[in-house]
């Protein structure tokens, strides 16, 4: 580096920036081309750049812009790292950076950005150890750390360009000044001598000089001859201060007293005893005050700050969102419903029976009640519902529909039941089955049987359950016939078979409530259902509710045509090809399921339709029982998202589904399989169930809704319910999950933000208020995470459930509050983290 004040950056060896070790005596106001960061490793120093005073300490950070003048005080003994990168290599890798400068003072930064500075401090650290140390591909290595750092802060520290800066045009005429100056401090130098040099007037110069240094031109004089006198008292013991501030331009010891005293803030007597024994007689002092020192000393230093910063993973750098609003909590827009309440799924009637089946309903329950239970296969051979003897007579034994009913009536829960699948012995071909457990899927063999079957079933319950809570219940009729797996016959065949089921339904009463088949709405073709609806018109038999399945693959059809549930050839109980292995596309689109709902809302208004009821039976991010992101944190701002996003605009929202325990597929010998239930095994409640239990502490009055968040009233409070969701990146949509492992999952999603929402409640009543905070993110709340986090063991014990169960709790969080008209809150979320706040006056 040269001595003026206009720093021309020269690059060692091959690489396009500096990478410096230095100790700072004393640099006075300067600029140059280039982004420079500074980086303590020890001691103290203050910059001042335009109005701005920085203090540094150690491990603190400055990132000073590109023509920006500044000044660097060292007010001990310390060691920096400084970063120096041209505006033509920044130029080259960030598009318009002419437009943008930077804000980076760690001293100011936010906690949400905290894990951008441990990253950008690891990887300064990287670069001086390189820097020191060589090697094969250094160059390669030091620049991939550097883009590493720009990206890091175009990320979190990227602000317009302020202007701020040193004018380029002037640029020119500045270096010809400053240089001079530096040529001549130790002369009787005047602003009437530069002037004349420079053909401009003496007030002209002034204010251009204080308009581009920032300070006017006898301070800034006053500063170059500081800056040599002090090194010349560190170099030389021989000569007194007085003598050497008058060699370097001091017109007498007075003035240069009162100029050190006002930098250092001690007397030079005391600067030059305390620092003197740390410098060498032979030191020189390197170019803009920048001081030679002990470089092992300084590499050491370095060394001990990689160590400390290797004692934990870092974790990736996200951009940071801000999202802020004032909200008016005497302004209710609308009661809230909470239709998604309405329901709740497990696969079959016969995993109810299961003890961990039963206990993860009663968790939910307890914790986030749903008012009904939507299952298939009631009539499936594990039920035992209808036999047939030698000669053919039809046997009906309801006892373990009854010992199903009998539990979900204890917990609050009414059935929701889809009419299927076909009993064996009733089956017109038994080839034809589905899933790990056999599910027959073939029309009946008799029609007649078939709605005696049916008859039988509902007399039963009606029997026993009476028939007003009968009429309550909810019949589905058939899963998904659209499907030629689910329905290998005609769909003449279909309908006759739909409309004679109807037909005995409603002879028992009109008032039972059957519905139409589930269907999956996010097929290219609409076909199906304006023929099936149109067959009801005709024939007299509209349904009394439709079903909808929603599963986000845009290329269903694609998928429903390949054998990814098991079929016959997998008749000794192989493992379905529903893995991870097996996944295929996802949509890219996070907004697919509103957009889906929209148009299905659409096309059933063109068919006349439109005051019918609309219930997701089945709905879930995926239809892969092996997607390893099933049991991540990523599940809980999923459901968040989707459930606020719709908020009541069907009646029912029935995730698929609660449990692991489901046996469409052979069951995993890992507890973290990617299944797609809400509870893993052994009753561990995973990211998502906790979802389901913040969004069951909602009011029932709506005040405001956002992306990102929403806030309710009612329960005896206010509710806010924030979520930070993040969708799925363009290789893992298009079915790339090479970058997936068991114990790694957070890899395949795109735009991953820290996200800050500050809130402003006006219209509060004053007084006392107890806050509590909830939260789900990878420290708390996710099952999954804390797996890992203990080792990810492939088999638990009894004692590690229990660690897990008690681990998997959301973060909380409770303070009294003293609160007046108006009450601000900042929710800071990393990706995926959902959060809520309950704010209750006390009394």
């Amino acid at each position: 580096m040269s001595h003026s004040s206009y720093e021309q950056l020269e690059t060692e060896g091959k690489l396009p920036f500096d990478v410096s070790l230095h100790s700072v005596n004393f640099v006075p106001n300067h600029w140059h081309m280039s982004v420079e960061l500074i980086f303590v490793l020890s001691g103290n120093l203050e910059v001042s750049t335009g109005n701005r005073q920085y203090r540094l300490k150690e491990g603190d950070m400055l990132l000073i812009n590109q023509c920006y003048v500044h000044e660097v005080i060292g007010l001990d003994q310390n060691i920096i790292a400084t970063f120096q990168i041209p505006t033509t290599y920044l130029k080259q890798h960030i598009h318009n950076v002419e437009k943008i400068s930077f804000e980076c003072y760690s001293a100011e930064v936010g906690p949400e950005k905290q894990n951008g500075l441990d990253n950008m401090r690891q990887l300064m650290a990287e670069m001086v150890q390189l820097k020191y140390k060589g090697g094969e591909a250094y160059e390669l290595e030091m620049e991939a750390r550097m883009l590493g750092l720009f990206s890091i802060l175009v990320k979190q520290f990227k602000l317009p360009n302020s202007g701020e800066a040193m004018n380029i045009k002037y640029m020119e005429r500045m270096m010809s000044i400053i240089t001079y100056i530096d040529e001549h401090y130790k002369d009787p130098v005047s602003l009437q001598t530069i002037a004349e040099r420079e053909y401009l007037s003496v007030p002209y110069l002034s204010k251009f000089f204080s308009e581009n240094i920032g300070v006017n031109f006898q301070t800034y004089l006053t500063s170059i001859r500081l800056k040599n006198t002090v090194e010349a008292l560190l170099r030389d013991q021989e000569h007194s201060l007085a003598e050497l501030a008058l060699e370097q331009g001091f017109p007498n010891a007075k003035s240069f007293y009162a100029a050190f005293k006002s930098r250092y803030h001690i007397t030079p007597h005391e600067y030059r005893k305390k620092y003197r024994p740390q410098t060498h007689a032979k030191q020189e002092g390197s170019a803009s005050g920048y001081l030679a020192f002990n470089q092992s000393s300084a590499l050491g230093i370095v060394r001990q700050f990689l160590r400390r910063s290797q004692s934990h993973q870092l974790e990736p750098v996200h951009a940071v969102v801000q999202l802020s609003a004032s909200i008016p909590l005497d302004r209710i827009q609308r009661q809230i419903q909470h239709s998604w309440k309405n329901i709740i799924t497990i696969s079959k009637a016969n995993e109810g029976l299961q003890s961990d089946v039963q206990a993860h309903l009663k968790y939910v329950q307890e914790r986030c009640p749903f008012r009904y239970l939507r299952f298939h296969g009631i009539f499936d051979d594990s039920m035992m519902v209808y036999q047939e003897d030698h000669e053919g007579q039809a046997h009906f034994n309801f006892r373990f529909v009854d010992q199903l009913f009998d539990f979900l009536l204890s917990i609050g829960l009414k059935p929701f039941i889809e009419l299927g699948f076909m009993p064996f012995d009733l089956a017109a071909d038994s080839s034809k089955h589905v899933f790990y457990e056999k599910s027959y899927v073939s029309p009946p063999k008799s029609m007649d049987r078939w709605c005696e079957l049916v008859d039988q079933f509902i007399r039963h319950c009606l029997n026993r359950y009476g028939l007003e809570e009968v009429e309550s219940w909810k019949f589905e009729f058939w899963n998904e016939p659209e499907y030629g797996l689910f329905w290998p016959a005609t769909e003449e065949a279909y309908y006759e078979l739909y409309a004679r089921t109807f037909d005995t339904l409603k002879a028992i009463s009109p008032t039972l409530q059957i519905g139409a088949p589930g269907r999956i709405i996010t097929l290219n073709s609409n076909a199906f259902c304006e023929q099936f609806f149109a067959f009801c018109k005709e024939r007299g038999c509209l349904p009394d509710f439709i079903p909808l399945h929603f599963y986000p693959h845009e290329d269903m059809d694609d998928l429903l045509s390949k054998n990814w549930v098991l079929k016959e050839r997998l008749s000794e109980k192989e493992i379905s090809p529903l893995t991870v292995e097996g996944f295929s596309k996802v949509s890219p689109n996070p907004d697919y399921l509103k957009e889906s709902l929209e148009r299905e809302i659409g096309l059933l208004a063109e068919l006349g339709l439109n005051g019918q009821e609309l219930y997701l039976t089945e709905w879930n991010s995926t239809a892969f029982h092996r997607e390893l992101t099933n049991d991540t944190l990523y599940k809980a701002a999923y459901i968040v998202k989707n459930i606020i996003e719709n908020l009541d605009s069907i009646s029912g929202f029935g995730y698929w589904v609660l449990s692991d325990n489901i046996e469409e597929t052979a069951a995993s010998s890992q507890i973290f399989h990617g299944g797609l239930g809400l509870m893993a095994q052994y009753g561990i409640p995973k990211a998502a169930m906790n979802a389901y239990e913040m969004l069951g502490k909602l009011g029932n009055r709506l005040v405001a809704h956002e992306e990102g968040y929403i806030v309710t009233a009612g329960r005896g409070g206010y509710q806010i319910l924030a979520y930070n969701y993040c969708h799925f990146d363009d290789l893992y949509a298009l079915g790339d999950t090479s970058f997936i492992t068991s114990i790694s999952r957070y890899s395949g999603f795109k735009n991953e933000r820290l996200l800050k929402i500050e809130l402003t409640l006006t219209g509060l009543p004053s007084g006392r208020y107890k806050q509590v905070n909830h939260t789900i993110s990878r420290a708390h709340g996710s099952s999954f995470d804390k797996w890992v986090e203990m080792g990810a063991p492939p088999v638990l014990t009894a004692e590690d459930t229990a660690y897990l169960k008690a681990a998997s709790l959301p973060g909380r969080h409770i303070q009294i509050l003293e609160v007046g008209e108006e009450f601000s809150v900042v929710i800071r979320m990393e990706p995926h983290s959902v959060e809520l706040i309950e704010l209750t006056p006390l009394l």
